[in-house]
């Protein structure tokens, strides 16, 4: 009997069930026969529900932000080492200089680049303005000293790909699409309630008090789902008074998410146009479109071109609360025109943009890896 190659993923900030992480990348692995080992960071009692997948859990002490980072990149590093994978596979910057101890100890280690880091600093809003432009050089510098050393580097756009092929020869475009086998067929249009929803953390950035101000000024219902990253922002919301017809689930199990696409008429997309988000492809973009529903989009980058392209959606200014309110009214009375926009998003996701296609190419990297 052939004995399976073991592979770790490593996260010191993600859930332990993270739609790319263990959803989509450790259930491909495993189905490919892999034995995953999946090292998580303060997962309570999580268990793997996929054979194959072993969720590991570290205890660490996250008493403040400076202790987490520390402690958790060098427990996490210390499990991991211990079993002795034949390929690591790591998602946050803060695991970088652990992975680079990995890497001179003589393992093959992969850097999955989820976020443009440096661009992404930049519109941090902890971190004081004047500050903003030397963390992020200090962390190019980093990235580029230690990235170059790494087995493979993966990513999710293209821009990455772009920054880090200068370094590292061996890079991956690795895009966030969703599985169609774990997304049921749109539901039908005529049960549906007239509605809008968003998916996700709950972030200035991420437009959710623009979103907010619009649903209050068109009083159309609203259901969201995820968590307020940002407190102030959560403050800043209920002292304002939420909308009405404002409906807030927290974080949600997956099935429940696509009950709320079921019942939803529109999907929202709302990211500001900071540095990190110019070339952003997000995920829920691509699982409101499977679930045939109409999106209202930010007006560039890539969320601008492929909801036009694909004539699934509208593109609005996602500062403007006026604008967004209009988006919905016209999608909530123009209901024939917006189950077209949705059934074409569908067709878009099946032909184009789903993971059947990208977990090809992570398997071929563990092979020519493994062949090394």
């Amino acid at each position: 009997m052939v004995e399976k190659k073991v592979v770790c993923h490593i996260t010191t900030v993600h859930i332990p069930k993270d739609i790319r992480i263990y959803h989509k990348e450790c259930k491909t692995l495993a189905d490919a026969g892999y034995d995953v080992k999946l090292v998580v960071v303060n997962a309570g009692d999580a268990v793997s529900d996929y054979d194959g997948v072993e969720i590991i859990n570290v205890v660490v002490d996250t008493s403040s932000k400076v202790k987490r980072v520390i402690n958790a990149s060098k427990k996490a590093g210390a499990v991991a080492e211990k079993l002795n994978a034949d390929i690591y596979h790591f998602h946050d910057p803060e695991f970088l200089f652990e992975a680079r101890r990995l890497r001179k100890k003589g393992f093959k280690v992969i850097y999955d680049v989820h976020e443009d880091v440096p661009r992404q600093i930049m519109s941090k809003a902890w971190i004081p303005k004047p500050l903003r432009k030397l963390i992020s050089l200090g962390m190019t510098f980093i990235e580029w000293t230690i990235v170059r050393d790494m087995s493979a580097v993966v990513t999710v756009v293209q821009t990455i790909v772009q920054r880090f092929a200068k370094i590292n020869e061996r890079i991956e475009l690795i895009q966030n699409f969703p599985q169609l086998e774990v997304l049921p067929e749109p539901a039908d249009w005529s049960l549906k309630n007239r509605q809008v929803c968003y998916v996700g953390d709950y972030t200035r950035i991420r437009g959710i008090n623009e979103l907010l101000i619009a649903i209050r000024q068109n009083g159309k219902q609203l259901t969201m789902a995820g968590r307020w990253s940002d407190k102030s922002l959560a403050r800043e919301c209920e002292e304002r008074g939420f909308p009405e017809s404002f409906e807030e689930l927290g974080f949600v199990r997956r099935d429940e998410v696509q009950e709320i696409y079921a019942k939803a008429k529109i999907g929202t997309v709302l990211f500001h146009p900071v540095p990190n988000h110019i070339d952003a492809l997000p995920n829920k973009l691509f699982e409101y479109m499977a679930a045939g529903i109409p999106i209202i989009a930010s007006d560039f980058g890539w969320l601008k071109k492929i909801v036009e392209e694909h004539e699934c959606g509208l593109a609005v200014n996602p500062q403007n609360p006026e604008e967004i309110a209009k988006a919905i009214d016209w999608l909530i009375d123009n209901d024939e025109e917006a189950q077209k926009m949705g059934q074409r998003g569908r067709e878009a996701v099946v032909e184009n943009y789903n993971w059947a296609t990208e977990e090809k190419k992570l398997l071929s990297l563990y092979d020519s890896l493994l062949s090394q």
